[in-house]
């Protein structure tokens, strides 16, 4: 809680000390001609695209046979919210800042093809004998991954359109699911056999006629000991073209990448990052 909020006093107190900053050289920049005594303010909503990217070694699964290693997985979501822009120093600065308040759904998954294992099973022609068999298998992860976010951007206006811009996102996970799964692929007509104390000691569920094992359905944390964390810092970065319709609103696509630099667990390296692309619409008040 004391980073949060030392993260939030010194963003606010460098961006205060920005808006003064390019207020004075607006005002120097041509002492002959008057100056503007008031900012120009926009508002507006935006949406867009997620390419959600989540970097991760799960190594605490190894422990449980049905569980290997799974790294880096990646899925598609959305965001959509609302923005303020105020310029700095004037209607003609080149220089804004952007505030946002938005909603991302950032999924990942996860798989990894199993061995091919021999299998005695049931013999499909004759019930009282027994057959081998080589089966496949696949592991898999699914995660939802979604959160509540406030980002705090800076806008310079290079030439022509062209708006660099970047900032922190300051971010509370709403929802932080994991779900893994052990199937068999093939042949068709093999399934688990139910392992009883695993269904009462671990919570595994077995479904689609037995052919797949749901190992976990939870908090990313898995465990007492290991918590999902509450709160994302971030840093977040990207391009956009200015388009000026003339109308009483004004298009602005772009580009970003979202780079978490806190972890999704308090037990494991996970950062939650996102190649974000989307779409201001801005009206002037």
């Amino acid at each position: 809680m004391k980073i949060r909020l030392l993260s939030l006093a010194i963003t606010f107190f460098l961006f205060s000390n920005l808006n003064f900053l390019f207020s004075q050289l607006e005002a120097e920049t041509n002492p002959l001609e008057p100056g503007f005594t008031t900012s120009r303010i926009y508002l507006g909503p935006v949406a867009g695209y997620n390419r959600s990217l989540h970097t991760v070694d799960l190594s605490s699964f190894a422990e449980d046979p049905l569980c290997p290693f799974f790294t880096n997985g990646s899925g598609n979501g959305f965001f959509v919210g609302a923005f303020y822009e105020q310029f700095l120093g004037g209607i003609n600065s080149k220089h804004s800042i952007v505030a946002r308040v938005l909603y991302n759904v950032l999924p990942a998954s996860f798989s990894k093809e199993g061995d091919t294992y021999p299998s005695q099973v049931e013999d499909p022609n004759d019930p009282t004998k027994t057959t081998i068999v080589y089966s496949s298998t696949k592991h898999s992860v699914n995660v939802d991954y979604n959160m509540l976010s406030f980002d705090i951007m800076y806008k310079f206006r290079v030439a022509g359109g062209v708006v660099l811009t970047v900032g922190p996102t300051f971010d509370f996970p709403m929802t932080k699911n994991l779900e893994q799964k052990y199937e068999l692929i093939e042949p068709n007509y093999v399934k688990f056999k139910r392992d009883e104390d695993a269904i009462r000691d671990k919570g595994y569920k077995y479904i689609n006629n037995d052919r797949t094992i749901i190992v976990y359905d939870g908090d990313i944390g898995r465990s007492p000991q290991e918590n999902s964390a509450g709160f994302r810092f971030g840093l977040k970065g990207g391009i956009q073209y200015e388009i000026i319709t003339g109308n009483i609103f004004d298009i602005i696509p772009g580009v970003f990448y979202n780079l978490g630099l806190t972890n999704a667990t308090d037990a494991q390296s996970w950062k939650v990052n996102a190649l974000q692309i989307g779409i201001d619409i801005r009206f002037a008040l």
